[in-house]
């Protein structure tokens, strides 16, 4: 009897030995930064997988970096902690201790030649920061760098240094050279000359490129309706890629109808409207409207955009109207503006004139009349995309006078149009639009 609990013992130890050790439980301690569920995804081990301390340590050091990688630096993470609970199971602990942050109180740079540490420091608006606020401020310096016309500029972090509790970042940057394109590479215009894409680009007088003005510039070329898209790239600090999309030239549409409501004056009504933008890759453009909706009312618009010489920065709009109202009145108008253009701004002379016939139409209460205007007009955008903005600023203001002849006294009165636009970001693809618009006349019967 003996003999046999002997050989069962021997038995059921031999079987505890051949078992897999399994984990059954694994437990996260101290970790209020990051929760248990993150850092089990970002381990190797888990519940009912085989022990092997190897591999644990090795998760020990994931967890580690996974801090790491949310900007969390000041961490410990203790070797992993087995207990047994049976001779094939046991429980592991991992404890964590999130440290408070330490403060960086001194940065030091190295590699800046062109910006002097007193001018970067200042670009940081705070001064004493976390190891987690480090990265932003980093990204800060570089975009400095990016406004100040060095747009291939790398800032990193080198090293840390503690003395004496003082923690010091030493920073690494390479300047690269300064932005200053002379060279122009062009993709996808088939239409459009090189030339007159970096004339309505209006960069060629910019000295100091950043960001927001190659945003500014694109905003401009893809404005025209004849662009459908536009990107500029810089290749080095010298060449700059314009990667452009045409869309058509030409736009036709119109509609056609007959009007037999009156005997004796049927006519042919609707509206045609004719657009032929971008004449020959020069940004010139020519649209025709006829319009006759009803048979007694009918008019014609032509509309001429003027790019000019491509080397210097001037434009004219002309506009040419007549409309026929049966035989009661003929009304025709001219307008023209001729400006000056930058980055953001139009700065340029008005005038229009203006002529009412008395028709032929018996007891006609109209009298001829005829006035002219001549002012002033400014147009400013500053948008961040111009087709579809979601913040900026759109500003346009004419100033003019407008001149009369009465029984031979010359009389004059003043006029005012203003439009603005404000754009506010929301967030969430929403966006606030506040727009002012108003028309102010001189109280003067002309």
């Amino acid at each position: 009897m003996l003999k046999y609990k002997i050989l069962c013992l021997i038995l059921l130890f031999c079987v505890i030995l051949s078992a897999e050790l399994r984990i059954g439980e694994i437990i996260f301690e101290g970790n209020n930064l990051i929760s248990d569920k993150d850092l089990s995804i970002n381990i190797s081990s888990s519940t009912g997988s085989t022990f092997n301390q190897t591999l644990l340590n090795k998760d020990a050091k994931r967890i580690s970096n996974y801090y790491s990688s949310k900007g969390l630096f000041n961490i410990k993470v203790h070797t992993p902690k087995i207990i047994t609970h049976s001779p094939t199971r046991i429980e592991v602990i991992f404890k964590i201790e999130e440290l408070n942050e330490a403060k960086i109180t001194k940065l030091s740079f190295a590699g800046n030649s062109y910006i002097t540490n007193s001018k970067l420091s200042s670009a940081l608006i705070q001064k004493d920061f976390t190891l987690t606020e480090l990265a932003a401020s980093i990204n800060t310096l570089v975009e400095y760098y990016a406004y100040s016309g060095f747009l291939f500029a790398e800032v990193e972090l080198d090293s840390l240094i503690i003395v004496k509790e003082d923690l010091t970042a030493f920073i690494s940057i390479d300047e690269g050279r300064f932005c200053k394109f002379t060279e122009y590479v062009f993709k996808g215009n088939k239409t459009t000359r090189d030339e007159i894409l970096i004339r309505i680009s209006r960069l060629s007088k910019m000295k100091n490129i950043t960001p927001a003005i190659l945003q500014q510039a694109a905003n401009n070329i893809q404005q025209k309706k004849y662009i459908k898209n536009c990107n500029l790239i810089p290749l080095d600090h010298n060449k700059l890629l314009f990667d452009i999309e045409e869309d058509r030239m030409s736009l036709i549409s119109g509609i056609l109808g007959y009007d037999n409501s009156k005997e004796g004056n049927s006519k042919i009504t609707g509206w045609v409207n004719l657009e032929f933008m971008n004449l020959y890759g020069t940004d010139r453009s020519l649209a025709v409207n006829w319009q006759n909706l009803s048979a007694e009312v009918s008019s014609i618009e032509l509309k001429y955009h003027e790019s000019a010489i491509s080397r210097y920065p001037v434009n004219a709009d002309l506009l040419i109207y007549r409309q026929e109202v049966d035989s009661t009145y003929i009304r025709s108008k001219f307008e023209s503006e001729f400006y000056y253009f930058d980055l953001y701004n139009k700065y340029g002379l008005f005038y229009g004139k203006e002529d009412i016939f008395p028709g032929s139409k018996i007891l006609n209460p109209i009298e001829r009349s005829s006035f002219n205007k001549l002012g002033i007009l400014w147009d400013m955008a500053i948008l961040d995309n111009i087709l579809n903005p979601s913040s900026g600023t759109e500003t346009y203001l004419k100033y003019f006078y407008i001149f009369n002849n009465v029984d031979g006294d010359n009389l004059t009165k003043q006029a005012v149009e203003i439009r603005w636009a404000k754009y506010f970001n929301l967030g969430n693809q929403f966006v606030l639009e506040f727009d002012v618009n108003a028309n102010v006349i001189e109280k003067k019967k002309l």
